[in-house]
């Protein structure tokens, strides 16, 4: 007998649900998809009630279902006639998961832009990011308007698109494109006044080499700018970008590096994707977003909306991670000795180590099963989760996979993110050591730690690798910037850490075992830890975001007196000085367009408080150093006041002395470190040639009147020490007996893996060095000092660090024999 259904739905209402949850029931799913689980009907709950709110943020852990709640939102849009709905991902991995996922749903989506479905109203697009923001979108960009409207928008992973997105607003041309050389010709006197050296290296395609270009000199000089790119606006390297920053050329950064130039906004202009912005509802889902303030100046979010996020109650969704610091355990163990117990868990666990760069991928090349970029990602992946591969090494990929289960039952995560765009890397060396270089570390560190659970029913053992992220991740200020769950998984692995503080490397086995083997105390403890982690309060927006995004729109439109308003509200509320300084050099961007001689007021204002800044017209007075005047064991006492305990000590001295290695893209770390260990020693400590421009990269004032003047080339390559790298010394000696009196006595001192110089050179009798053999034997002296003065906090008693400096000939009056050996010249 055939039903006739017409007339059994008459009575039943032919409205279609709104509310995502009715949805869900009727939809026609997978066996798998039982109901929503509690996490995913609070969020779908709350963003319901919010739904016409044009910009909701949607925040959930790693693993909490995000990608169902998403195609819920968008399906309850079209439902309400909110079309056409675009789900939007980071990449095509992911654009492929949710895909799988929304037929499994019983969710129509599709692929393809052009789907008479999804134009209709009544299927999803599902796309990564760059196929809707690039300046060729096929939903049209700029003047040519709206192509494709969108009614109702996803952006999923939200912080793993801005990268991205960022990107697509950004030129980048190598330096042997011809509008470099003609651009760096056209800013050369501009740059020299900067730095000489750092321009001569620019000259020279050093890869180190970073500077940015005046912001004066750019905007004044703007007709020869567009004149020198407007004629290869055609070409591959111009495509993609021109159409997106050309109406924002004057207020984009320019920075040369020594193979590439970089040429970028500070704030990006999205609305020359007009389907974008114009959509009626947007969702920024996201799970590890501490700071929503880059939803405003990346996707021009409406700062009170997005404030307000949508999230689930409590941290009950999130996997069990139990996450500990090896070197904090016990600072003596080496990074060896991390390597060998993952390729020992290798054996039997998918263990994947995620590392910034493809130079740290080097280390882990030897025992790695597989080593995965952007290129191979996908199938690296897949083999991971089809069963046992072994250790896999994911380069720079914190966020944007998912590895469940027994894909990745260990996460390692060697060192600190980095960061990679010169623009960026210039806006981290001005915000170094700041709140704000240190929220971005965190939110990359916590995506990273993210991947290796991807349910509530989830769990891995996460290692933390590289004392100087131990250390950057436990201060006071990084806990407050995690989340209420993660924060508690951090405060737990602290409490084991207690316990077995000390202990060698090979206990530390029996400890992840635990996790691995789902011991049952652990599984209770750690769960409970999780359930009763706080609830998140509001999302947080910088203040001072807001207002320079505001201030970027304002110029956009010519309004400079506006523009410089806001900005000098986002100068008022910064509380760090460096961030304040970093501030006001956007503010003297604006100003310079109202009055140029109060620009450069306000620019050397914020060039005195962070010398990292550009230098103004008029160039800064450079201010002499001196020895502390309290002595060195006393100045060496108060600098490690910062320290609550030995092992803090510990870890931040093991940081240091990592970033001490012979590595071509390592020097501004290492001239930092540097100049960390002479104000750690007690002595007064400078970098003059990245203050000022002018001198050595590193000044120790040892006391007496006498100086150490330092050249540091740890990424020299040469096997003897180069003509000009002596002349750089020697020019450096020269700049210090100009500067300081004639009483003053100045040690130079290079320090390059080899002692000896070429044939070609001249060194000055008195020079030293600082080789290959003498920096090993000179960092195994500084860390028997760190662990001495550890040892019942003796690094308080001025009286016993005065002892200890002593004993490891590290005073001013020994240092010099202890760090540096006599030179031998070729002949």
């Amino acid at each position: 007998m055939i039903l006739d259904f017409g007339k059994l739905q008459k009575g039943i209402s032919a409205t279609k649900p709104l509310e995502p949850r009715k949805i869900f029931s009727t939809l026609n799913r997978k066996p798998r998809f039982k109901r929503p689980h509690d996490e995913q009907s609070d969020v779908l709950d709350s963003w319901f009630k919010k739904r016409e709110q044009r910009n909701n943020t949607v925040k959930m852990n790693t693993g909490s279902g995000k990608t169902l709640v998403g195609l819920l939102t968008l399906q309850s849009s079209l439902n309400e006639g909110i079309a056409p709905a675009v789900y939007v991902t980071p990449d095509k991995y992911l654009t492929k998961q949710v895909l799988e996922e929304a037929e499994d749903l019983g969710i129509n989506a599709t692929a393809s832009e052009n789907d008479p479905a999804f134009l209709k109203g009544e299927a999803i697009l599902v796309v990564n990011v760059w196929k809707l923001i690039n300046a060729k979108s096929v939903f049209g960009v700029g003047d040519e308007g709206v192509k494709i409207p969108i009614g109702a928008l996803v952006v999923d992973d939200a912080h793993a698109c801005l990268a991205t997105v960022a990107k697509q607003f950004s030129l980048r041309l190598e330096a042997t494109h011809p509008a470099y050389k003609e651009l760096l010709k056209l800013f050369r006197d501009d740059l020299k006044a900067q730095s000489l050296i750092g321009f001569l290296d620019l000259e020279s395609g050093d890869p180190r080499a970073l500077m940015a270009v005046p912001f004066w000199a750019w905007k004044d000089r703007q007709i020869d700018v567009a004149r020198i790119l407007h004629p290869h606006r055609n070409e591959d390297e111009f495509k993609w970008a021109w159409p997106l920053i050309g109406s924002v050329l004057p207020l984009c950064q320019c920075i040369f590096g020594g193979k590439e130039l970089e040429i970028a906004p500070r704030y990006l202009p999205v609305d020359t994707i007009p389907a974008f912005t114009g959509a009626k509802r947007r969702v920024y889902m996201t799970a590890t977003l501490a700071d929503d303030g880059i939803l405003v100046s990346h996707f021009q979010a409406d700062a009170t909306e997005v404030s307000d996020p949508v999230r689930p109650k409590g941290g009950g969704d999130i996997g069990d991670r139990m996450i500990l610091a090896p070197q904090e355990i016990n600072p003596e163990i080496e990074i060896d000795d991390v390597k060998a117990l993952a390729v020992k868990l290798a054996k039997k666990k998918n263990v994947a180590v995620i590392v910034p760069s493809g130079r740290r991928a080097k280390y882990w090349k030897d025992v790695a099963a597989q080593v995965l970029d952007s290129n191979n990602i996908a199938t690296g992946v897949e083999k991971m989760r089809a069963g046992h591969v072994g250790l896999t090494v994911l380069i720079n990929k914190y966020d944007g996979i998912d590895l469940p289960d027994q894909s990745c039952e260990v996460l390692v995560l060697d060192g600190l993110p980095e960061v990679y765009g010169l623009a960026e890397r210039i806006e981290m060396a001005a915000l170094d050591g700041t709140e704000v270089q240190l929220l971005r570390q965190v939110q990359r560190l916590e995506q990273g730690m993210g991947r290796g659970v991807r349910s509530s029913e989830d769990y891995c053992a996460v290692l933390l690798l590289g004392a100087k992220l131990t250390h950057r991740i436990h201060l006071p200020a990084a806990r407050s910037k995690f989340t209420p769950a993660t924060r508690a998984q951090l405060d737990l692995g602290r409490q084991v850490t207690e316990q077995v503080r000390g202990k060698p490397i090979k206990e530390l086995k029996d400890i992840v075992d635990l996790c691995l083997d789902r011991d049952k105390d652990w599984v209770e403890t750690s769960r409970s830890a999780v359930v009763n982690a706080q609830d998140d309060v509001d999302g947080h927006i910088d203040p001072a975001i807001v207002e320079l995004r505001a201030a970027f729109d304002a110029a956009r439109s010519g309004n400079y007196k506006a523009a410089c308003e806001h900005a000098q509200k986002a100068v008022n509320s910064a509380t760090q000085a460096e961030t304040k300084a970093y501030y006001k050099q956007q503010l003297a961007e604006y100003m310079h367009h109202l009055d140029p001689a109060k620009a450069q007021e306000i620019q050397l204002s914020a060039v005195e408080a962070n010398r990292r800044l550009t230098k103004p017209i008029a160039g800064i007075g450079y201010t002499k150093l001196e020895a502390p005047a309290a002595g060195q064991a006393q100045a060496a006492t108060l600098y490690m006041s910062k320290f609550l305990e030995g092992n803090d000590l510990l870890v931040w001295v093991n940081g240091i002395l990592e970033e001490l290695t012979w590595e071509d893209e390592n020097s501004k770390e290492f001239e930092a470190a540097v100049r960390d260990l002479g104000a750690f020693f007690g002595f007064g400590s400078q970098r003059p040639e990245q203050e000022i421009g002018k001198g050595p990269d590193n000044l120790w004032a040892l006391g007496e009147l006498r100086y150490l003047i330092i050249e540091c080339k740890s990424g020299a390559t040469s096997p003897q020490i180069s003509k000009a790298d002596c002349n750089q010394l020697i020019g450096s000696v020269s700049w210090f007996k100009n500067t300081y009196d004639p009483a003053c006595t100045g040690v130079p001192v290079i320090i390059h893996p080899s002692k000896t110089f070429q044939k070609d050179a001249a060194p000055l009798p008195e020079m030293r060095v600082v080789d290959e053999d003498r920096l090993e034997k000179f960092k195994d002296t500084v860390r028997k000092y760190a662990i001495a003065l550890s040892n019942g906090k003796a690094y308080k008693d001025k009286a016993q660090v005065k002892d200890l400096l002593v004993h490891f000939e590290l005073t001013g009056a020994q240092i010099i024999q202890t760090m540096t050996v006599a030179y031998k010249h070729k002949q």
